[in-house]
């Protein structure tokens, strides 16, 4: 029954979620202007207009790079960027690609894991996460162990850790 509740619970909560916030991870970044002018200069069907165009557009290109108004990045930074920031609760850098759905790292430190003070373990890329749940596991994680950290439901995530049963855990930085 207590699950039951719980589940049109999470249902009426999602459902009550304002539109625009839900798609705002969905939204396309504008498109910088200089660019869209690089892009009109196609159209001109006069070739030595159409060079003179793409000429000075070029150069504004170059001028707003280096004035660092725009940046030129490829996937694989944006994509080792959002790695990065796995786990946190921020917008996506660069709306629409791929979102990621897990990480696979190996654990450097580790601390915690009594009553007191939940298990807390930081990964490779300095990034540390804390367990929140209650779950026991059958050994006590350690440097070197090798982590899988996954979205789970509503937003949370949840960790196996060395082949262990998986943990919900929450990034703390």
């Amino acid at each position: 029954m207590k699950r039951l509740f719980m589940g049109f619970l999470a249902a009426g909560l999602l459902a009550a979620a304002p539109a625009p916030i839900l798609a705002q991870e969905d939204e396309e970044p504008p498109v910088p202007q200089v660019f869209n002018d690089l892009m009109a200069c196609q159209s001109i069907a006069d070739d030595a207009e159409r060079l003179a165009c793409y000429d000075g557009r070029v150069s504004a290109l170059r001028s707003a790079q280096e004035a660092d108004s725009i940046m030129v990045v490829d996937r694989e930074e944006v994509r080792e960027a959002e790695r990065g920031l796995f786990g946190l609760r921020l917008p996506r850098l660069f709306g629409g690609g791929e979102q990621i759905d897990a990480i696979e790292s190996t654990i450097t430190s580790v601390s915690g894991g009594n009553r007191s003070r939940p298990w807390r373990f930081t990964l490779e890329d300095g990034s540390s996460w804390e367990q929140i749940d209650t779950e026991r596991m059958s050994r006590d994680p350690r440097p070197g162990h090798p982590v899988r950290i996954e979205r789970a439901a509503l937003g949370s995530f949840r960790a196996e850790i060395n082949g262990m049963r998986k943990i919900r855990v929450s990034r703390v930085q």
